[in-house]
C-alpha cells in the first residue's frame, strides 16, 4: 500500500473546517442558558400580567356581587312597602 503525502493546504483546510464546526457547536451549546434566561423572563412577564388581570377581574366580580346584593335588598324593600311581602 502506497501512502501519498497529504498536501499541507488540505490539512490546514481540514483543521479549519473542524475548528469552525466545533466553534459552531460550542456557540449553540453556550447559547442555551442565555435563551433559557430570556424565555424565563418572558414567561414571568406573561404570568405577572395574567395574575394582575385575574386580580382585576376578581375585584370586579366582588363589586358586582355587592351590587347584586344591594339591588336584591332594594327590590325586597320595594316589594315589602308595596304590600307584596305580607
Amino acid at each position: 500500500m502506497i501512502m501519498a503525502e497529504i498536501p499541507s493546504w488540505l490539512v490546514t483546510l481540514g483543521a479549519s473546517v473542524l475548528t469552525a464546526v466545533g466553534g459552531f457547536i460550542l456557540a449553540l451549546v453556550n447559547r442555551g442558558p442565555a435563551m433559557q434566561t430570556a424565555l424565563d423572563a418572558r414567561l414571568q412577564t406573561l404570568i405577572d400580567g395574567y395574575e394582575r388581570r385575574v386580580d382585576d377581574l376578581m375585584l370586579e366580580v366582588h363589586c358586582l356581587r355587592e351590587e347584586v346584593v344591594n339591588l336584591r335588598r332594594a327590590l325586597a324593600e320595594a316589594h315589602y312597602k308595596s304590600g307584596f311581602g305580607a
